[in-house]
């Protein structure tokens, strides 16, 4: 399999695994010349920005330059996978609340694991530093 079908293989399985996640349609983008107008994945969530990386190797700082450079004000996330391992999400922690605010807060448990739901703001009680300070 050469590395064009490799990576339509697996902006496939990303939608697939976006849909399930986070509801709404999703399908593999038109990929002519990158930007916002051609993500890896589109979604019904319309202000944000897919990019797929279905590789064994990288770099997810890179990754992440380069969805935010095609994202053009929407949020830029990276889906990445690794053979024989689950997908990951990546986002900068700068972004987590507008993504939150985008998908609605609805997050469906996959694959055994757990949501955490939200803390109120009264239970973040400040923690003393380890070093004392």
């Amino acid at each position: 399999m050469n590395s064009r079908q490799k990576g339509a293989r697996g902006e496939r399985s990303a939608a697939k695994e976006w849909a399930k996640v986070f509801g709404g349609e999703a399908r593999r983008g038109q990929q002519f010349a990158g930007g916002t107008d051609s993500p890896d994945i589109v979604t019904s969530h319309a202000n944000v920005h897919v990019e797929v990386k279905r590789t064994e190797r990288g770099n997810p700082y890179l990754w992440m330059e380069q969805a935010t450079r095609d994202a053009g004000g929407k949020i830029p996330v990276v889906l990445h996978k690794r053979n024989h391992k689950r997908w990951l999400l990546i986002v900068e922690l700068d972004n987590a609340q507008r993504l939150a605010a985008e998908i609605g807060g609805q997050v469906e448990a996959v694959g055994g694991g757990a949501v955490a739901a939200p803390v109120p703001s009264a239970d973040l009680s400040p923690q003393p530093a380890a070093d004392g300070q």
